[in-house]
């Protein structure tokens, strides 16, 4: 029946209600989530709304040291993330110095200042001067304080908004399909470009580096590289490959910023003056090598764009990857260098692939070209091949026609030997070129792993050691250094001076001090080393232990910035030999400590905190055994991760047996645990791909395709579906 114009009147009243009651309750619900946001914004940044207060100089108060405290209203005291985002007047001077320690301000000043509780301010002057009595007007700017429960509340006002909104629709069930559809929708586009571009996951955590943090700088040891002139220390003690390749952003920058002058090119062996954007070039320069050596990896052990997305999250998050690459430091070449050797290997096993074994030769060249002991990568690839191959023929793996790759296996051990001796010649050409004798300055690393062990000697036994040492040698100058060590101290302590004195009153010549004291040193410490000590034996074992109970991603990742604020106290104490970087405002004093202070705070840096390496490698084992319980064979990838985990533990034993204890030495072991956690999780996923009708992927065609990780610059061939 035809409608009258009462119920067509009462229909549009009623559609018109709820249109309005569907308005009301939209605009409730974007109320309550801006509000939220501003909130949060508010709570974590600082901003928008803030205050500045004027302090009042007779009201200051001296603690201790450089400290000085002035009252300050409760309501203006800033709380968590906020108080990062306070600022300290001295006239026109602003400083962000800002640090959760007191202790700081305390022992260092110089403009530091902390908030150690609410309603004070524990401050310091710039100069370290009394702020009672030296003529300047000082004020804080705070943000306004937010309360803990205002964000519950906002979110409260959100849940409750979208609550009403949900039960004021008339067919709630049609629109949440219909919104879990549209957010499917959503996320789907997203995880696929993340997959298809992991480089954008990977990419976050360099930008929030690079906004939160200068460039930092790794000690002495990034001044030597980089900055001295070519000599035995950048070429023979640690590799040249990163010493000189790394001073071309400075060169770079510094040429730029001389257009005009016609100044000539600065020689990459010459002494190098670093300018402020020479050193933001190199660190960008790091983060993209780090980028794509890590999305090179992720598409090398998946085709499946899901686990593609959760493999760059996973990398992304362990900051200290990214931190080592925020610094000045032979580590930001060698992680990508790592990452780009494993993943060349994973492809390699997959077919005989030419680019796959170029980036695989240049990644160990690389890799042996920063660090000396990542020479041992060259036996990977060749071990992890036979492995596969004896478990091929046992059985124990899938079942092939030809067991072992007798081709691959050849062209491996072929390129690790030939890198090798190529790394080798290029040490012996440059030394040679600048008129100095090649020799192994092993002796002033062992030279710390000895040290280490005398000083947990009772004193009269360090000294008969030393004696009993000295009476097995014939070489009276090694004798000199044997006792040297035990009375003196490590090389760097001050043996080397007094091996140096002893060279210079045999009539040793000059140019050949460096060498025989280099000789010397080695053959010392080796007679240390070769007693087998029990207090040695124990050292290692423990300092060998620390790396898997002790070391986690929180503890590498803050190494840098330790590193960092050393070069700056060694700044103070030597300004004569930084005096090329007195350009860089990173490396004062007091920046420094704040920023280490930052790091500690920073929940980014402090990531997988507790998490212990040996965790990781339960993790690990656990998903490749359970990948080889569902399969009813060990898949081929699970054994190669698990090759590379071995080869990780081996370098990182190696390093202990020859140098103390450091955080950042187990880099290494981390970066192979985190490959062969990825590589079982990745034989996991095929295998559970295959035994279930839903996750089962169509067959990749055989020819050749290519992935792409940030655009069509970076590559890797795809072959047909391997039996992992």
């Amino acid at each position: 029946m035809p409608q009258t114009s009462a119920e067509l009147n009462c229909g549009m009243r009623g559609l018109r209600s709820d249109q309005a009651h569907r308005l009301f309750s939209i605009s409730g619900v974007t109320l309550a989530f801006c509000a939220l946001v501003l909130c949060a914004a508010q709570a974590m940044f600082g901003y928008p709304f803030r205050k500045t207060i004027v302090l009042n100089p007779a009201k200051f108060l001296p603690v201790e040291g450089f400290a000085y405290s002035a009252p300050l209203l409760r309501k203006f005291s800033p709380r968590g993330a906020q108080s990062a985002s306070a600022r300290l007047y001295e006239d026109v001077r602003v400083s962000s110095l800002y640090s959760q320690r007191a202790k700081s301000v305390i022992r260092f000043g110089q403009g530091i200042f902390s908030f150690p509780e609410k309603g004070r301010l524990l401050f310091s002057a710039s100069d370290n001067s009394d702020p009672r009595i030296n003529g300047r007007i000082y004020k804080i700017e705070v943000p306004h304080r937010l309360s803990g429960s205002v964000l519950v509340i906002c979110f409260t006002a959100l849940l409750a908004s979208v609550g009403m909104h949900v039960l004021m629709l008339p067919n709630r069930r049609e629109a949440l399909l219909v919104w879990r559809s549209r957010v499917g929708r959503i996320l789907g586009p997203i995880v696929s470009l993340v997959g298809k571009r992991p480089a954008i996951v990977l990419s976050i955590p360099s930008i929030y580096l690079f906004c939160s943090f200068p460039p930092l700088w790794k000690d002495v040891d990034a001044l030597v590289q980089l900055t001295v002139p070519a000599c035995d220390v950048n070429i023979l003690h640690y590799p040249p490959l990163y010493s000189f390749s790394g001073r071309i952003p400075f060169v770079v920058a510094s040429w730029i910023a001389d257009i005009g002058v016609h100044r000539p090119f600065r020689s990459l062996f010459e002494q190098q003056q670093p300018c402020p954007a020479g050193v933001y070039f190199l660190v960008v320069l790091q983060h993209l090598a780090l980028i794509a050596a890590m999305a090179y990896t992720v598409v090398s052990l998946t085709p499946n764009r899901i686990l593609r997305c959760v493999f760059a999250v996973l990398l992304a998050s362990f900051s200290s990857l990214y931190t080592h690459a925020h610094c000045c430091g032979s580590e930001a070449l060698s992680i990508p260098a790592t990452f780009v050797l494993l993943a060349g290997g994973a492809l390699i096993l997959r077919g005989f692939a030419v680019s796959a074994w170029v980036a695989y030769t240049v990644a160990l060249f690389t890799a042996i070209g920063s660090r000396h002991l990542n020479l041992l990568f060259a036996i990977w690839l060749p071990a992890a091949l036979v492995l596969v191959g004896l478990a091929i023929k046992f059985g124990w793996c899938s079942l092939e026609t030809n067991a072992f790759n007798w081709k691959g296996i050849g062209v491996a051990l072929l390129v690790g030997v030939a890198i090798v001796e190529l790394s080798n010649f290029t040490a012996k050409s440059m030394i040679a070129a600048f008129h100095d004798e090649y020799r192994s300055t092993l002796g002033w690393t062992l030279s710390d792993r000895v040290q280490s062990f005398l000083d947990k000697l009772p004193d009269a036994d360090r000294l008969q050691l030393a004696r009993d040492l000295s009476a097995r040698t014939s070489d009276p100058l090694v004798q000199v250094a044997i006792e040297a060590h035990a009375t003196v101290g490590s090389f760097y302590q001050g043996t080397a001076q007094v091996i140096s004195n002893e060279l210079v009153k045999a009539g040793i010549a000059p140019a050949r001090i460096g060498a025989e004291r280099d000789r010397i040193i080695l053959a010392a410490t080796k007679s240390y080393l070769m007693t087998a000590h029990p207090v040695l034996l124990r050292t290692i074992w423990d300092d060998f232990v620390r790396g898997f109970v002790h070391a986690d991603n929180a503890k590498i990742a803050r190494a840098p910035f330790y590193a960092h604020r050393y070069a700056a106290f060694d700044r103070v104490r030597n300004p004569d030999a930084w005096i090329q970087l007195e350009a860089l405002p990173a490396l004062g004093a007091a920046e420094a400590v704040a920023i280490v202070d930052a790091a500690r705070r920073d929940p980014y840096v402090g990531l997988w905190y507790a998490v212990p390496l040996g965790a990781l490698i339960i993790c690990t084992v656990l998903a490749g055994s359970a990948a080889w319980i569902l399969q009813g064979k060990i898949p081929k990838l699970v054994l190669f991760g698990w090759s590379a985990v071995a080869v990780g533990i081996f370098i990182y034993f190696s390093c202990m047996l020859g140098v103390f204890y450091l955080d950042r030495y187990a880099l290494p072991l981390l970066i192979t645990i985190l490959f062969g956690l990825l590589a079982s999780v990745a034989s996991l996923w095929e295998t559970r791909a295959e035994s279930s009708p839903r996750l089962r992927r169509p067959q990749i065609p055989t020819e050749t395709r290519r992935f792409g990780v940030w655009g069509s610059g970076f590559g890797v061939r795809r072959f047909r579906a391997p039996e992992f």
